[in-house]
């Protein structure tokens, strides 16, 4: 399955291989087996819907959550719900994450654990933007809107 933008891509193959590419910017590869949701976002302001992938990976020595985020111009939601359709017709994946009972509470303590944990990280370093030519980034540079929010960020960090 295949969907193909002027400037991004996504194919999963029939193994459940998955790939996003930003064909000016980089690329994402997974397994549509980690992906634990998919949604879409309904249009902002700005006239663009979000299409949410929630990729998680819970086993091994570095377990992680990846959210790949796609803007969907209005022209294009009906490919994009189409294809969010065959993903979960065909990979059973959830539009919400399934939740166990008591899962939630351990989730909320597990988020204020690692919370306080890069707080008190951020305080011996120091709060430090990453370079752009790192290899930390997945999408550089970052827009205006989030150079702007950054900007006032750092402005209300320093008079605090």
């Amino acid at each position: 399955m295949k969907l193909d933008w002027p400037e991004f891509q996504l194919h999963c193959q029939d193994d459940g291989h998955l790939v996003f590419l930003w064909r000016q910017y980089g690329i994402v590869e997974s397994n549509v087996k980690h992906c634990t949701r998919i949604q879409l976002v309904p249009q902002g302001p700005d006239g663009l819907s979000q299409w949410l992938f929630h990729l998680r990976f819970p086993a091994g020595p570095t377990p992680g959550l990846l959210i790949a985020r796609v803007d969907v111009p209005a022209d294009r939601l009906q490919e994009a719900e189409e294809y969010t359709d065959l993903l979960r017709r065909r990979y059973a994946v959830p539009e919400q994450q399934a939740k166990t009972e008591g899962a939630e509470e351990t989730e909320h303590a597990e988020d204020a654990e690692r919370a306080e944990g890069s707080e008190d990280a951020a305080e011996e370093t120091g709060l430090q933007r990453v370079p752009l030519d790192s290899r930390e980034w997945l999408v550089a540079p970052a827009g205006a809107a989030s150079e702007e929010l950054f900007g006032a960020v750092l402005a209300h960090v320093a008079a605090d």
